[in-house]
């Protein structure tokens, strides 16, 4: 089955679209094609999820139902349902197929969501990240950390510290 698309004009205030510019650059995207991302997860996958008022603070689920982090934080959801992949495979010893369907549950999204977290969402221009490369990243620990860190400067410091709660103890610090 071929998915038909359909283009559409969207007007933004200037300082919307430098908003947007902003962080398609930061993904690594065209701003139209960020745009066009935001829409889809919307409406397919996160409408029942996103605030009415983008005033109300969106604070992060802890990464099993059972741990609470101290402080609410807003990450964004491909950091959090890497975590919750990265929970599962390390804690759970679940395998990466496996993982991927329970966070896709949890998150109540599609499987193809979660993996395009995990590889196209976090790639860089210089540096694609495919399946089998993020699960070789998986084996290493700290070597996904320190990418998630360079590819999303901005949350790093939470980065570590939740990686402090969900690395496996046998890996350390990597």
């Amino acid at each position: 089955m071929q998915t038909q698309i359909t283009t559409i004009k969207v007007v933004l205030s200037t300082s919307t679209y430098a908003l947007v510019a902003e962080r398609a650059k930061a993904e690594g995207v065209e701003p139209a094609h960020y745009c066009s991302i935001l829409l889809t997860d919307y409406f397919v996958n996160d409408s029942k999820n996103i605030p009415s008022s983008s005033a109300q603070k969106k604070y992060v689920s802890p990464i099993n139902d059972t741990e609470t982090i101290g402080v609410p934080r807003k990450l964004p959801s491909t950091i959090e349902q890497i975590f919750s992949v990265c929970h599962y495979v390390w804690r759970e010893k679940m395998e990466f197929a496996d993982a991927l369907r329970k966070v896709a549950q949890k998150f109540k999204v599609g499987e193809t969501t979660v993996r395009d977290k995990c590889t196209r969402r976090i790639s860089l221009p210089h540096s694609q990240i495919d399946t089998d490369k993020f699960v070789q990243m998986l084996n290493q620990p700290g070597s996904l950390r320190d990418y998630l860190c360079h590819r999303f400067p901005k949350f790093s410091g939470e980065i570590i510290q939740r990686f402090e709660s969900v690395m496996p103890s046998n890996f350390g610090a990597n």
